[in-house]
C-alpha cells in the first residue's frame, strides 16, 4: 500500500513568471533523482519517486493555480518520515515564493499544519 503527499494551493491570481521560476528551481533544488537512479542501480536507498505537480493548463478546480501528489518511499522504517520531512521543506519553499494563497497539504487523512512563526510545516502535530 502507498502513501503519498498532496497538496493544493489556491488564489484568484495565476502563478506569475517570477513565481513559477522560483517554484521550478526549488524542484530542481529538492530534486531526488540521484537517489532514484542508484536505488534503480543498486537497490540501495530509499525507494523515492519524483515530485509531481499536475498540469496547471488543467486545475482540479477554477482557483487552483498549483497541485500535485507524490509517493513517498516506503522501503524501511524511516523512509516514509525522511520523506515526509523533505517533500514538506520542499513544499514550505514553494509556499513562501506564493503569497496569498489558501494551502492545504496532506498525506493522506492527515492534515500538515503550517507554523506562520517558523514559515514551515510543523510535522509534530
Amino acid at each position: 500500500m502507498s502513501v503519498s503527499i498532496y497538496y493544493t494551493a489556491t488564489r484568484k491570481q495565476k502563478l506569475t513568471k517570477e513565481e513559477q521560476e522560483a517554484i521550478h528551481q526549488f524542484i530542481i533544488d529538492y530534486s531526488v533523482d540521484e537517489e532514484i537512479e542508484k536505488y534503480m542501480n543498486t537497490g540501495e536507498g530509499y525507494n523515492w519517486t519524483s515530485f509531481y505537480v499536475y498540469d496547471n493548463e488543467d486545475p482540479t478546480e477554477a482557483d487552483v493555480i498549483f497541485e500535485g501528489a507524490t509517493q513517498l518511499p516506503d522501503n524501511s522504517e524511516d523512509a516514509m518520515w525522511d520523506g515526509i520531512q523533505h517533500w514538506s521543506a520542499l513544499l514550505s519553499q514553494i509556499r513562501s515564493v506564493v503569497p496569498e494563497a489558501k494551502w492545504h497539504v496532506h498525506v493522506d487523512d492527515h492534515e500538515l499544519v503550517w507554523d506562520e512563526e517558523h514559515l514551515e510545516y510543523d510535522l509534530s502535530k
